[in-house]
């Protein structure tokens, strides 16, 4: 039997959530030590991954936004109402559904942006924001913070794990 690349019990949730919680709470000089733990390439690519998830939901394009997942039955996602959906191929469903919601998404990162090296694992916390053009003529604008494990699969990075939570919402 093929061992998954990544295995997630309780503890390594709890482990995620701890440190997702926490790294807001240490000081810039260890998240500069952290990310200057990953290569020059291995940032870069990274960069890539998120610029490709950027696009690939401002674009509402959902080949471009299923490239920043891992392709495997063991992949999470969880949604602002805190319901966790396994799969590729659910993720696929959940996000399709989402982009039927819109005639016009826009995403853009706040800047509150940090990595965290974890073996071959990367943590990452940060704050986005969606403005959203509605089918129905209305507009919004959400604030999310958000939280992933990234790793790398066959030579490329890509999400293991996406949590989003809601912080805030106004209509436009």
């Amino acid at each position: 039997m093929k061992k998954p690349l990544f295995h997630f019990s309780i503890f390594n949730l709890t482990l995620l959530l701890f440190l997702t919680l926490t790294v807001g709470c240490w000081g810039q000089a260890e998240s500069e030590e952290q990310t200057k733990s990953l290569s020059d390439a291995d940032l870069l690519a990274i960069g890539e991954l998120d610029q490709r998830f950027v696009d690939g939901m401002s674009q509402m394009d959902i080949e471009k936004l299923m490239s920043c997942f891992w392709n495997s039955p063991d992949v999470i996602f969880v949604d602002f109402d805190g319901n966790v959906h396994r799969g590729y191929e659910n993720l696929r469903k959940v996000f399709e559904q989402f982009f039927d919601q819109f005639e016009s998404l826009s995403l853009s990162g706040d800047g509150d942006y940090r990595l965290i090296r974890a073996g071959n694992s990367v943590f990452s916390v940060g704050t986005s924001t969606y403005t959203m053009q509605m089918k129905d003529g209305t507009s919004k604008k959400i604030t999310q913070r958000w939280s992933d494990v990234r790793g790398k699969v066959d030579g490329h990075w890509v999400f293991v794990l996406d949590h989003v939570h809601f912080l805030s919402s106004s209509n436009l």
